[in-house]
């Protein structure tokens, strides 16, 4: 009596990204003129207060005249991961100008990819986020600007589904569900139900046992 084939099995696991929180910052800068002469200096930055988002602490940093020499001249932004807190933090960031009471909606803003922070990257940002000239021109009202800064974490999440599809099945190339007679991959007419396509599974991986 020969013995009867090993069971086989297929199970499928699905890692998708997930948004695990969202944090919205406003950051005021009231006062421009006297905090550019006390922070004009490239490489000065203006330090908001920590906030939190996605369950993560964190802080904006704003340099009136670029975070270096390369960046004179423009306002940088920067998120910057704060508390001390260690291990990757994957952060999606936007900044956008504020528009001011009465005044049209502010167009200028900027959105970035999920970001890892770690130990060798705790800030990330835009070093030429406006002109300092344009700010002044068309955005500074009352020697004021805002900027908002929404922070966006993003996890990676894995979970065993319960119900292997058809497709699934198709995907590993244990069977074809192809209706092509030309088709040279070795298979059956597929079967209509999801239990008869598993034997044949079986069927093909270990031989039939009758034969």
């Amino acid at each position: 009596m020969s013995p009867s084939p090993p069971a086989t099995t297929l199970t499928v696991s699905t890692v998708a990204a997930a948004v695990g929180g969202v944090g919205h910052h406003l950051l005021k800068v009231e006062g421009y003129s006297r905090l550019k002469r006390t922070h004009g200096e490239t490489g000065s930055c203006l330090e908001s207060g920590e906030f939190t988002a996605g369950g993560h602490a964190w802080r904006v940093l704003c340099y009136l005249n670029g975070e270096s020499e390369e960046n004179a001249g423009f306002v940088s932004l920067y998120l910057k991961r704060a508390g001390g807190a260690t291990g990757v933090v994957h952060a999606e960031i936007e900044f956008e100008l504020v528009r001011h009471h009465g005044a049209a909606a502010a167009t200028h803003g900027k959105y970035g990819r999920a970001v890892p922070f770690d130990a060798d990257c705790k800030e990330w940002g835009y070093p030429k986020f406006i002109a300092a000239k344009k700010l002044e021109r068309s955005i500074l009202r009352d020697d004021c600007f805002a900027v908002r800064c929404t922070v966006t974490v993003v996890e990676e999440r894995a979970a065993v589904e319960e119900d292997v599809t058809e497709e699934d099945v198709e995907r590993v190339e244990l069977v074809c569900l192809c209706k092509d007679d030309s088709c040279g991959f070795k298979h059956e007419r597929p079967a209509q139900t999801l239990r008869e396509k598993i034997a044949l599974i079986c069927r093909f991986i270990c031989g039939d046992a009758s034969s």
